[in-house]
């Protein structure tokens, strides 16, 4: 998402992540990987229970797709840490757009912990959002 910031810019996007970590969590891994864009914390997933993103089971951790992807993060040398005390591991997460109305114009919603569209799916979303309302041009990303 972040190669792609200067990108969702140009057409009137903005890029904002939603973590159900805790604040302090969030804020420190800002400080080690800085993002083009603000990350914000949702430890009561409000927000994940208003745009209707569901938990996962822990078999789920076990498909052939999610393992195949976590190794992959290894083998980069991405090291998983432990989840804060309190933090749902098994909350999944999604990709919004929201046009200029507030209206929902997009929403992906994950059935596994891998499970995202790509950014530029993610951009023909917001060209989609923004064509159906040509005189507004800000348009928002909610991760």
């Amino acid at each position: 998402m972040a190669a792609c910031h200067d990108e969702f810019r140009a057409l009137g996007g903005a890029v904002v992540a939603v973590s159900f970590t805790p604040p302090g969590r969030v804020a420190a891994y800002l400080q080690a990987h800085p993002l083009p864009f603000p990350a914000v914390s949702d430890p009561e997933r409000a927000a994940y229970r208003a745009l209707a993103l569901e938990r996962t089971s822990w078999a789920s951790f076990l498909r052939l797709s999610v393992l195949a992807r976590y190794l992959k993060l290894l083998l980069r040398g991405v090291r998983p840490e432990a989840p804060a005390k309190g933090e749902d591991v098994l909350q999944l997460g999604g990709d919004i757009v929201i046009d200029a109305a507030g209206r929902l114009a997009y929403a992906y919603r994950s059935r596994v912990a891998t499970d995202r569209p790509s950014a530029r799916a993610l951009l023909e979303a917001v060209r989609r959002a923004r064509a159906t309302n040509p005189e507004e041009h800000r348009t928002q990303i909610k991760i």
